[in-house]
């Protein structure tokens, strides 16, 4: 393996991107490990190898398949369990990515107008070029070629090879989860809606009116604001219920409900059942962090 000329150098340089929140991660992981992405970046997962389970959302321990890839918006914390000694490469995407110049992630949506975008998560597989890419990619990181410039344009790269390999009906599906005609407006809700306590707290960080913040809202996701909060509160609620071994108390103080009997109220409305029996149901797979 290639060998990093003035290692000293580029280690101290500032646009060394060896952070939490770092463009790209290469992480090797032994079976029995668990890996917790807390949700504050749209974020591409390559499953190089190994298997693996994940939770996100709405989504229990379900399987990542080796050789896939796959999109995790956003929102909700994605914990992955390692079932075997395995190998990922996680790309944070930021705020805006595109394709090419000509070509937006708007694009993919408004190309696709007459069909709904999805919430659902839908791997791809590697192909032969993505692999040959991820292969030098692999190879720079363990050198220690962290460059945040470096990264970056990897990252440009990985999507330009998405825009000429792959089909736009299998893009779409794939990131239709955060597809909209106004990725800027949908991403500033995405990062701040846990933060809010009501709709108009919400409206004020667009810097809109409420009334002009509302009309926006439903024209981009289809639904009020308040009803969208609701759901997106119930996925990550159901998300802690079921994948960590937080109090009904914790997991009630940490979403502002008022009392246990609110909180048992919201679950039975949003979920048909109380927290303790979702979480009985569910107790062989909850996992200990």
């Amino acid at each position: 393996m290639e060998q990093l000329l003035n290692k000293k150098e580029h280690l101290e340089c500032y646009m060394y991107d060896n952070k939490d929140d770092s463009i790209i991660k290469y992480i090797n992981k032994s079976k029995g490990e668990i890996c917790i992405a807390n949700g504050d970046a749209n974020q591409i997962i390559f499953l190089i190898k190994g298997k693996i389970t994940f939770s996100y959302g709405n989504y229990l321990h379900q399987n990542f398949t080796e050789g896939t890839f796959m999109l995790f918006p956003q929102r909700y914390k994605c914990v992955l369990k390692f079932e075997t000694d395995s190998v990922i490469v996680v790309f944070n995407m930021g705020n805006k990515v595109d394709f090419c110049k000509h070509f937006s992630l708007e694009t993919l949506s408004s190309i696709n107008k007459n069909i709904a975008a999805s919430s659902e998560l839908h791997p791809l597989q590697v192909n032969k070029i993505i692999s040959h890419y991820l292969d030098n990619l692999i190879k720079s990181e363990i050198a220690g070629l962290k460059c945040l410039f470096f990264h970056e344009l990897k990252l440009k790269e990985l999507f330009f090879y998405l825009r000429i390999y792959y089909p736009k009906k299998d893009l779409f599906s794939f990131f239709a989860p955060i597809l909209n005609d106004d990725f800027v407006f949908s991403e500033l809700i995405y990062s701040n809606f846990d933060k809010i306590k009501n709709v108009g707290e919400l409206a004020a960080i667009t810097d809109y009116s409420l009334s002009g913040f509302k009309k926006r809202f439903i024209r981009i996701f289809r639904i009020s604001p308040y009803q969208w909060i609701m759901k997106e509160k119930a996925k990550k609620i159901y998300h802690e219920i079921n994948c960590t071994q937080k109090s009904f108390k914790e997991i009630s103080g940490e979403y502002g409900f008022s009392s246990p009997a609110h909180f048992d109220k919201f679950c039975k409305q949003q979920f048909g059942t109380s927290p303790g029996t979702i979480r009985h149901n569910n107790k062989a797979n909850i996992l200990d962090f």
